[in-house]
């Protein structure tokens, strides 16, 4: 009755590696046997890497731009490997293309996917019909777990009908996504929680390794230039205003002129990070997610009428639409940057029951 989980797990981004892990000690919690299927493709390893080759002119620029920060990022790299290949339970042999998973048919009786964007086809790097299990055979319990289409469009999707259709049962992390999977395969998709939300709060907290005394304010973004000088703007006057010193975790710019880079953090740095930051603003869904988890204030840097449904839902499930800044303008209106926390944690935990028994009878489907 062994479990296999085929997600987004063998990358160096915080998120990904980070709900891959609170899945697992999920379905560990609930006794469940399971392992994640060490699968990904020749193509998303080469994006993540280092300095990636084979994914067009732009990609290749921005990895020659950060060669003053080599050491930095291997060492960051360094520290992933090692979360990924020992903290986590993976599949004994490893998986790079989709005829290669065929084999797992007789390791597993589930097969799961998700959580993460594995179903955002968008991604050119990341798309692969073996995270709609293309693989597993007909008689297999096939169930998703809160995945995402990202930014994937019903047209976009239309052709993965038939794989979708064999799945006993579906779950989407937002409900714009479950929308548009209801509509392919004529049936409703329940939204549950991602898995940073959903695991229980002492594997997150048992991943702190350090203590930051002194107050800071901590910037986690995954974006590129583009919103560069918008969000340090509002990043100074919040750190003049409250007296905070800025830590920045921007891998894609790590230079800034003023605070602190943060270059080299693996997963358990990133969460002690979090755990002890004053404050944190973050664009990223996961920054988000795990700032409510362990119950830290924090801002998302966005435009109010926020078009990216993933955190705009992330938001409105637990009313905290109004922790969103879009100018450094906004500021001086803000007297107290604390969260009461407690009407949150209530609705969270109405959510995890709900997802926890989503779980429970996805698995034992028959």
């Amino acid at each position: 009755m062994k479990i296999g989980i085929l997600t987004f797990h063998r990358v160096y981004n915080y998120g990904a590696v980070l709900q891959a892990y609170s899945l697992q000690k999920t379905l560990d919690d609930l006794g469940m046997d399971n392992e994640i299927i060490d699968f990904s493709t020749v193509k998303q390893r080469d994006f993540l890497s280092l300095y990636s080759i084979h994914n067009g002119l732009k990609r290749f620029i921005k990895t020659v731009l950060l060669l003053p920060f080599h050491q930095e990022r291997k060492y960051r790299t360094e520290r992933f490997d090692e979360f990924i290949n020992h903290t986590m339970k993976l599949s004994t042999k490893t998986y790079q293309c989709d005829k290669e998973l065929t084999e797992t048919n007789y390791l597993y009786h589930t097969f799961i996917s998700g959580s993460d964007q594995i179903w955002n086809i968008t991604k050119k790097a990341d798309s692969s019909d073996g995270y709609f299990l293309a693989f597993a055979d007909d008689g297999k319990n096939k169930i998703s777990y809160a995945t995402s289409i990202g930014n994937a469009t019903y047209e976009q999707l239309l052709n993965k009908k038939e794989l979708l259709e064999k799945y006993q049962m579906i779950s989407c992390r937002e409900s714009d996504g479950a929308a548009t999977l209801s509509r392919i395969i004529g049936k409703n998709v329940p939204v549950v929680l991602d898995p940073t939300l959903l695991v229980d709060h002492r594997h997150i907290a048992g991943l702190i390794t350090e203590v930051h005394r002194c107050p800071y304010l901590l910037y986690y973004s995954l974006d590129g230039y583009n919103q560069k000088d918008n969000n340090i703007n509002i990043l100074k006057a919040l750190s003049q205003k409250f007296n905070l010193k800025v830590l920045f975790i921007t891998p894609e710019w790590p230079r800034h002129s003023f605070g602190q880079e943060i270059i080299d953090a693996g997963p358990r740095e990133f969460i002690s990070l979090i755990a002890n930051a004053a404050l944190i603003c973050t664009n990223s869904f996961h920054g988000t997610a795990l700032s409510i988890k362990m119950n830290r204030p924090f801002y998302v840097l966005e435009k109010k009428n926020i078009q990216d449904t993933r955190k705009r839902n992330l938001l409105e499930q637990f009313g905290l639409i109004n922790r969103i800044i879009s100018n450094c303008h906004e500021i001086a209106d803000i007297e107290d940057y604390s969260i009461d926390y407690e009407l949150v944690n209530k609705k969270l935990e109405i959510l995890r029951t709900r997802s926890m028994k989503y779980i429970k009878e996805a698995v034992s489907f028959k």
